[in-house]
């Protein structure tokens, strides 16, 4: 029992050094992820959420969805993520403006959340865990997230894309392989490719799915 939650801790703990590193040393507005304008993100949402409702955005890095967020009247947004420096990035960009925001640092695997979330956007995680028993608990968590009525969208790298993204292995998903992961109780209600332009111009494959509790 001790021997495994040695482990956990350890891996937990190479995931947060691996992005304080990333956010340390690396200008986030320049790494092949980085949306100036998350506008798939931004139109999903806005289709699926009220101006009131509760948003969390898992593993938001150092993205600009907070700040497009806000700036189209959404008010009640929280971020998780595993790295403290990402986190304190968005504060300090943010500034007052969001003063109502929820910083919340947490490996995605042990998040215990406080309240409930009409949206749920994970544009940075799922598609990082290689093991089964970690989407699993990913989607455990979820639930546990969700109100009976929300919504998660959650972007992955699409077949036939990236392979890797800041140094990790990823893992790909289309339409039947996302069924695949999904506990009988969630149902996906929409999916589509689209094509990412990082900021050296250059393409990357993703896909986003549309999740809801049946």
């Amino acid at each position: 029992m001790m021997a495994g939650h040695e482990q956990k801790f350890s891996s937990d703990r190479v995931r947060q050094l691996h992005w304080d590193t990333i956010f340390e040393t690396k200008d986030y507005r320049q790494v092949l992820w980085h949306q100036n304008s998350p506008t798939v993100s931004l139109e999903l949402i806005r289709s699926y959420a009220k101006k009131d409702d509760s948003i969390i955005d898992v593993g938001c890095g150092a993205s600009l969805l907070a700040d497009n967020l806000i700036d189209m009247g959404y008010k009640n947004i929280s971020l998780l993520d595993t790295s403290k420096i990402s986190l304190d990035i968005v504060k300090n960009r943010l500034g007052s403006k969001l003063e109502t925001a929820k910083y919340i640092c947490s490996d995605i695997m042990h998040f215990e959340p406080t309240e409930k979330f009409n949206i749920w956007h994970d544009r940075a995680v799922f598609h990082f865990l290689l093991l089964k028993k970690e989407r699993v608990r990913y989607f455990e968590v979820l639930k546990e997230s969700l109100t009976s009525d929300g919504v998660a969208i959650i972007n992955t790298f699409a077949l036939g894309g990236q392979t890797e993204c800041a140094g990790l292995k990823i893992v790909q998903y289309d339409y039947e392989k996302i069924l695949q992961e999904l506990p009988s109780d969630l149902e996906l209600i929409k999916h589509e490719n689209f094509i990412h332009i990082t900021p050296k111009e250059s393409e990357q494959a993703y896909s986003y799915f549309v999740i809801k509790r049946k």
